[in-house]
């Protein structure tokens, strides 16, 4: 039942950045634009979804329906052990949103990445000093990428 849960969770996601990719600027009248990338991974992201949803929906129809005497709390406490690292990583990503457009792109995607990595389980010193190298040179590479090459305007804070 998790499953269909996430799965509907993603393809309202998908929807909200198909939408979101078609106001993204253009700098011509090419067939492809700013938002050509983006609505191309949420159309993925949605046909995936609901293939998702679809398979659960047929493994359930042939499940034979057993009687739980379980509580709801109980039912409620599994699903959070089972998908914990998926409900912080969300939670984790829906923060890196909002904290995008006060401190900018940079200092948010860097911190990001950190945070997810340690909530994967990179916990040792060296881990997490890697990654936060890996992090910087990355954010760095992509944000002068796209502010130098493809002119695509990232949100600007009071960071970069």
């Amino acid at each position: 039942m998790g499953e269909i849960i996430i799965g509907l969770a993603l393809i309202a996601l998908g929807l909200i950045i198909y939408v979101q990719g078609g106001d993204l600027p253009s700098l011509n009248e090419a067939f492809f634009n700013a938002g050509s990338f983006p609505r191309l991974i949420a159309g993925l992201l949605i046909l995936l979804s609901l293939i998702l949803i679809l398979s659960k929906v047929l493994e359930l129809r042939k499940r034979k329906p057993v009687e739980d005497k379980v509580s709801n709390k109980e039912k409620m406490g599994s699903f959070y052990r089972e998908y914990r690292l998926v409900i912080l990583t969300t939670v984790v990503f829906f923060v890196y949103i909002f904290l995008l457009q006060f401190i900018g792109f940079v200092v948010s995607t860097i911190l990001f990445i950190i945070g997810a990595a340690i909530l994967i389980g990179y916990r040792k010193r060296k881990e997490v000093m890697t990654i936060s190298a890996v992090a910087v040179i990355l954010t760095l590479t992509i944000y002068f990428f796209f502010e130098n090459v493809l002119y695509v305007r990232f949100p600007s804070g009071i960071f970069i």
